[in-house]
């Protein structure tokens, strides 16, 4: 009897499959609003490398797998692949190690052989994701891009060798908050790279060079689909002053607030103004900018959300949410009780976390497995002490425990951020002499 086949990494799985339903389920409930842009441009007929940008940790891989229902495949850092028990579900998971030079030169060999199951698993037809920073910055900027992901793509390009093209497609994140739970995600698609007709448009260059040409392309490229702010001294007044300006700006082109590109699109245009200004007047500039700075600083010891700054109507907001806070406190009450162990558990593990880009992705996965618990065993006390038509009522009713839990929270905290912004008359004048710099 022959030994039994190793499973691939990129094989169909049924438990896989389910689980990637439910998975997505509460992905999709992490977020207020979501819209992907530029799902027609994937090639039907290549080998796919996907290739977003990374800022918000787990939580830029869920958009990616929920672009649609095809399975991809993954790599993440090598050194949580280490206990054979995690290696297993990372492997399930679909989820492969890649070692960075922080990990070691000399662990940089074993990459080899992880790149030659990359090319496999595109030579399979399934997409692969990398994200060529490398390492994760809660930033509207962009990291220098690794070479890992060009050589995947050439290395993909000889293996597969003229049955399909091999694309690298650039994706852009755009996340409404870094840190908030159920804020707004874009994700935009550009323009794939056919890295097959750029090699066979190139005969006799070096594969350096090749990568280098890549590696430029694709970074030009991931700039233009998200807010690319430079990353230097004035990086955090500069993204002040775009989201103070943004109800304005999208007035002025003519957008529509509520559409997220849009809202991207006005950012990016104010970007372009302040960087206009700093060459012109750089000495100006630098001194508004400064001043913007210590308006932040102000505005955040405050405690007043840039939500109120950005707000052209916020006593008409202030009034709506103060109606709504008091008509569903009751409901906000037993929704607080019922999903409270979901809550602490959450809480305890970001309170131990350094890094906050981590936080949405630990209430996603706490909200995920603690919150099915507890509605497996809502489930059975509820189903066996009362009629199933009171029970399955509690039981649609309370379903969306922890989630309103935080739409409440948000609404309370904005409210009385909206109150602090209104009675603060000097930040309110800073501001309106900010914005009207820019214009």
């Amino acid at each position: 009897m022959g030994e039994k086949r190793k499973k691939r990494i990129y094989e169909r799985n049924i438990y896989y499959t389910v689980l990637k339903y439910y998975v997505g389920l509460f992905f999709r409930l992490s977020y207020g609003k979501r819209e992907y842009h530029g799902i027609e441009k994937l090639p039907a007929d290549g080998a796919l490398i996907f290739a977003p940008n990374h800022t918000n940790a787990l939580m830029d891989a869920m958009a990616v797998l929920d672009l649609d229902n095809r399975p991809k495949v993954f790599v993440a850092r090598a050194d949580i692949f280490r206990k054979p028990l995690f290696a297993r579900f990372f492997f399930f998971l679909r989820i492969m190690p890649i070692n960075r030079i922080r990990d070691g030169r000399n662990t940089l060999k074993y990459n080899d052989e992880i790149i030659k199951r990359s090319a496999e698993v595109l030579k399979n037809n399934v997409p692969f994701v990398i994200l060529p920073e490398g390492s994760h910055r809660p930033m509207h900027s962009l990291l220098p891009l690794g070479k890992g992901i060009f050589r995947i793509a050439l290395l993909a390009n000889e293996e597969i060798a003229g049955e399909r093209p091999v694309y690298i497609v650039p994706m852009g994140l755009e996340y409404g908050n870094f840190f908030r739970y159920r804020s707004s995600l874009l994700l935009q698609i550009g323009d794939p790279i056919n890295v097959t007709q750029y090699v066979a448009f190139r005969p006799g260059i070096e594969r350096p060079v090749i990568m280098n040409d890549l590696k430029e392309k694709l970074q030009k490229t991931m700039k233009e689909l998200i807010l690319y702010i430079p990353d230097d001294t004035h990086y955090h007044a500069t993204w002040e002053l775009c989201n103070m300006s943004c109800y304005r700006r999208i007035k002025q082109l003519k957008l529509n607030h509520n559409c997220l590109r849009d809202r991207l699109t006005a950012n990016k245009h104010t970007v372009s103004l302040i960087l206009k200004k700093r060459g012109e007047d750089p000495q100006t500039s630098d001194n508004i900018l400064k001043e913007i700075a210590l308006f932040a600083d102000k505005r955040k010891k405050r405690r007043i959300s840039m939500a109120s700054v950005a707000n052209p109507h916020p006593r008409f907001s202030l009034f709506s949410r103060i109606f709504l806070l008091i008509i569903l406190f009751p409901y906000f009450i037993a929704c607080t009780a019922l999903s409270a162990p979901t809550l602490f558990v959450t809480r305890l593990i970001c309170s131990r976390m350094e890094d906050r880009a981590f936080h949405n992705s630990v209430r996603y996965v706490t909200t995920l497995l603690l919150w099915t618990l507890t509605l497996v065993i809502f489930i059975s006390v509820a189903f066996g002490l009362v009629k199933w038509e009171f029970a399955l009522a509690a039981l649609a009713v309370f379903l969306p425990a922890p989630l309103f839990f935080y739409q409440y929270y948000k609404w309370f905290r904005i409210a009385w951020s909206d109150i602090r912004w209104l009675m603060d008359r000097d930040l309110r004048r800073a501001k309106e002499r900010f914005v009207q710099w820019i214009w």
